[in-house]
């Protein structure tokens, strides 16, 4: 009886071992080869608040929340749509106390030829010199494109400053940095 569980351990470990070399063998160089078709990116964007509805949310002092409205310039350095200026719109949603809160933007840069790609950021920010600028960074995601991006993915972080309060609009850039594939 003894050597009959001791067989079985023993089949239950070559499973085991079996699979994770199967893991480590074929599907390993599979995720490296798409890391490696991945491209560098690198943007500069700008952008103007068009538009910004807020409502105090009421249960502590100067807590915001609110959508604003952005239109802007894409500079392309590297990566997909290198050395190329796209226009970006973008809409964010954001929920602030005294400056200091969270955001979600969806954002489409649009290049000469009618292509596009669209990409959804999650960021957060900071109030300096009295709420007067907001210093902002976070993560974003490539949703996806049209025309000559159609399929295009890819993810990396962002850093940037806002001229003027999120509530009453302003101004603000951020450098973008990150790949993406197709």
């Amino acid at each position: 009886m003894h050597t009959q569980v001791k067989g079985t351990k023993m089949m239950r470990w070559a499973v085991i071992f079996g699979t994770l070399l199967f893991l480590t063998v074929f599907l390993v160089p599979i995720t490296q080869a798409a890391e490696q078709a991945a491209e560098k990116v690198a943007v500069r964007i700008t952008y103007h608040t068009i538009k910004a509805e807020t409502k105090e949310v009421g249960d502590v002092p100067g807590h915001i929340t609110g959508v604003s409205q952005h239109a802007g310039l894409g500079f392309f350095t590297k990566g997909p749509g290198s050395g190329e200026i796209a226009t970006r719109t973008s809409t964010s949603v954001f929920d602030v106390v005294k400056g200091k809160g969270t955001f979600t933007t969806d954002i489409v840069y649009t290049f000469r030829d009618g292509s596009t790609i669209s990409v959804k950021a999650l960021g957060a920010t900071t109030p300096v010199d009295g709420g007067k600028r907001g210093v902002e960074e976070g993560t974003y995601e490539v949703t996806g494109g049209t025309g000559r991006f159609e399929g295009i993915k890819g993810k990396g972080t962002w850093k940037g400053e806002r001229l003027g309060p999120r509530e009453t609009g302003g101004d603000g850039y951020a450098d973008v940095t990150g790949t993406a594939w197709k």
